[in-house]
């Protein structure tokens, strides 16, 4: 059995996750926002992003870990399993735990003033859909460096 079939869970989630941002990216700018599901997509692709390091850690996350616990793991030397893009590991890592802070626990008012917005209103307008993307993309970066029929790092 691939080794992608032995976690179904995580098959379903990303079937999720791609549902939800089919259906966001038929939204464009000055469409009235009240069916978009851009909230459910900021929680899914999180949990996507923790549920791939959680399986391809194995006995290495335990239940303690955080995402950003995680991904520090995932990226870290002593590991080697993944390599985060561009040259600043932890700022991207603080990028990935301030997204995931701020939608688990809603504190938009705190995102708002530390992107230097006016308020929540614009920070939704200008920066919220911006980090769903970025940390879909991120996703989608780690998860290509590992084949889905091993389990393994893809040299």
């Amino acid at each position: 059995m691939a080794f992608k079939e032995q976690y179904r869970d995580l098959q379903e989630i990303l079937r999720e996750m791609r549902l939800l941002r089919s259906h966001n990216l038929t939204f464009r700018a000055g469409d009235s926002q009240e069916k978009i599901l851009l909230f459910a997509e900021a929680c899914v692709v999180l949990l996507a992003l923790e549920r791939f390091l959680r399986v391809i850690l194995q006995k290495k996350a335990t239940e303690q870990d955080t995402l950003p616990n995680l991904l520090e793991k995932a990226t870290s030397r002593r590991i080697g399993l993944l390599t985060l893009p561009g040259e600043e590991r932890s700022e991207l890592i603080r990028q990935v735990k301030d997204v995931r802070n701020t939608t688990l626990h809603g504190g938009f008012e705190q995102a708002a003033r530390d992107a230097g917005c006016g308020g929540v209103a614009e920070y939704f307008q200008t920066q919220f859909a911006s980090e769903v993307e970025t940390m879909t993309e991120l996703l989608g970066r780690l998860m290509a460096q590992i084949d889905p029929d091993t389990g393994l790092r893809r040299v």
